[in-house]
């Protein structure tokens, strides 16, 4: 699969890393794509860098790990067509305050892009979990939620968390996104595929966490 990463930081970075090696090919993005290089080395051979543009145009398959406000000004005709993972989190303090129209920041962003099938996925994860699966540190298995209105798009993106070694856990459609979102009460958690599914089960059943 080729897999386009628009925010080659803390996040997109070592998942570019874990999916090249998983024999995926990656495109890196920046705004200077020659200061890429060591990230590229480190991916192997699957991987090249390029400007964002590139990276969206080379993906069948789009992550964004960048700030939330930015997510926001991606181009919606340039990923028409297109799944998006959505690994961005809204923080008023970085990202000033922006209005949601009463939605959750998935919908938010899907409402920005039609056309684009957006999945939510990674921004509960802490970054230095990836990075150290990236590195070969660790295996532990850790469950990442994942939230879409697409069954083949949740598909394919529960293949890219298993790739990343993480345990995806289906938390429903995208409008579901908010429990696992910035300020949400299942964000930023480490927890085993069975505690993940018992903490939807469990809000599922009272409106909040256990």
């Amino acid at each position: 699969m080729r897999i386009g990463i628009v925010g080659s930081g803390a996040i997109g970075g070592p998942l570019g890393r874990l999916w090249a090696n998983a024999g995926h090919d990656v495109m890196f993005s920046s705004r200077r794509p020659d200061q890429l290089r060591t990230l590229v080395t480190a991916a192997g051979s699957k991987a090249r860098a390029g400007s964002a543009n590139e990276a969206m145009d080379f993906g069948q398959i789009v992550l964004e790990a960048v700030p939330f406000a930015a997510s926001l000004d991606l181009p919606a005709d340039r990923l028409a067509g297109k799944a998006l993972i959505s690994a961005s989190n809204y923080y008023p303090q970085r990202d000033g305050e922006i209005d949601l129209g009463g939605v959750s920041q998935s919908e938010a962003l899907a409402q920005r892009l039609p056309g684009v099938t957006v999945v939510k996925a990674f921004n509960m994860m802490f970054a230095e979990e990836i990075e150290a699966r990236a590195n070969g540190d660790t295996n532990a298995s850790l469950a990442i939620y994942f939230a879409g209105d697409s069954a083949d798009a949740k598909s394919t993106a529960a293949s890219l968390i298993e790739a990343a070694k993480f345990a995806p856990v289906d938390a429903g459609p995208l409008a579901a996104g908010w429990i696992f979102e910035s300020g949400g009460p299942l964000y930023a958690k480490r927890m085993s595929t069975d505690e993940a599914k018992s903490k939807l089960e469990n809000l599922a059943r009272n409106g909040a966490p256990s």
